[in-house]
């Protein structure tokens, strides 16, 4: 389950009725409230249950195309069915918001809780890789054998901590690269010893990064 704290809460959003107008809506997005604001969550006419999104864009080429100004916001609403559970787990919530700006956050009686942004989602991710403990990142390839993981850390771990681990298959049927993030700056002595001792062992260093220009 992720973490509710990433959730901005629902009263402290600008939300619209279903009953509202794209005239209301266009007002509100005008308003000194709502000017920095792309999408504003649409709810019932009782404010709990989420019902989709209306985004500024799709507002503003309604008005530019001289559309009845009178007609609900919900004749141009979007990602009705974009939402996760207030008990969905991190990878729903990866991979349901990795195209919107937000997504947003229901309970199990799909009352609207709230949402959660792509943003704070990046965060959670830069934070994961322990940049603020963490001075390079190099990333290894795997030989395609059980165990490798095991020995890469094995051989670090012999010289420095390992703050973070991530791995990733840049292409189909390749070897895995892990990414390990080290305590260590770019040009110490014993990153070098360590990228040796990898490459020994036929661990071929394929990246190198200097994670302090991300500070």
């Amino acid at each position: 389950m992720f973490p509710q704290s990433l959730i901005i809460k629902k009263q402290d959003l600008l939300t619209v009725s279903e009953d509202s107008t794209i005239q209301d809506v266009y007002e509100l997005f005008e308003s000194t409230k709502g000017q920095h604001v792309r999408t504003i969550p649409i709810l019932d006419k009782t404010g709990h249950l989420f019902r989709g999104n209306v985004y500024r864009q799709h507002v503003y080429e309604y008005v530019s195309e001289k559309g009845d100004m009178a007609q609900r916001a919900t004749s141009i609403m979007r990602n009705s069915t974009k939402f996760i559970k207030t008990t969905a787990n991190f990878y729903e919530l990866f991979f349901a918001i990795r195209d919107l700006p937000y997504i947003a956050v229901v309970d199990d009686g799909h009352h609207f809780v709230g949402i959660l942004t792509h943003g704070t989602l990046m965060n959670v991710l830069a934070k994961s890789w322990s940049l603020a403990k963490g001075g390079v990142a190099i990333a290894v390839k795997e030989k395609n054998q059980r165990g490798d993981l095991g020995k890469m850390s094995k051989i670090i771990t012999k010289y420095t901590n390992i703050e973070s681990v991530l791995s990733l298959q840049m292409q189909p049927n390749e070897p895995l690269s892990v990414l390990f993030t080290l305590p260590l700056t770019a040009d110490s002595p014993v990153l070098r010893k360590i990228i040796t001792r990898l490459e020994k062992k036929r661990f071929y260093v394929v990246a190198q990064e200097d994670l302090s220009q991300f500070m």
